[in-house]
């Protein structure tokens, strides 16, 4: 038949199950991977240092076997094909995606636009990761002295 009220009453019980909180507590969860970037345009190489520091991966136009006189275009489809988010100082490869012939970049843009008097770039760029902990895909991110502007590229729902 059944087990006898004295059975049930001596069998151990089961520690509670821990909560989601408890659980995310105990295991090293990284929420926010590094990202790998290719910075072309007029950037310093502090601008690569900065990604670094943030834990990031920089890589130059030579690293993807990319042509110093590639078109914006061109670019694109290289960092797309690289896997690679876009970070540069050149407002015609930032504005690429918006042109007549639009190009669907799956990646991250980041365009500094800081003069040379204003916020040096590697600051900018830390400012952009205060903020902005990890970027969404298929964004431009404008990175100006006093704020950071986010638009969406063409060909993203």
């Amino acid at each position: 038949m059944g087990t006898s009220l004295a059975s049930r009453m001596h069998r151990p019980k089961r520690p509670p199950r821990p909560s989601a909180r408890e659980v995310s507590a105990r295991v090293a969860i990284r929420y926010h991977a590094a990202m790998r970037w290719l910075v072309l345009g007029h950037t310093t190489a502090a601008v690569s240092e900065a990604l670094k520091r943030h834990g990031h991966d920089a890589r130059q136009a030579a690293d993807i076997e990319l042509s110093a006189d590639a078109s914006p275009e061109e670019v694109l489809k290289a960092a797309h094909a690289h896997q690679l988010d876009l970070l540069t100082a050149d407002q015609t490869l930032a504005n690429a995606p918006f042109g007549e012939d639009p190009f669907r970049f799956g990646r991250s843009i980041v365009y500094l636009n800081v003069g040379e008097g204003d916020v040096e770039q590697d600051d900018a760029v830390d400012r952009l990761f205060n903020r902005y902990k990890r970027l969404t895909p298929g964004r431009l991110y404008t990175v100006t002295s006093s704020r950071v502007k986010i638009r969406q590229l063409p060909g993203r729902a």
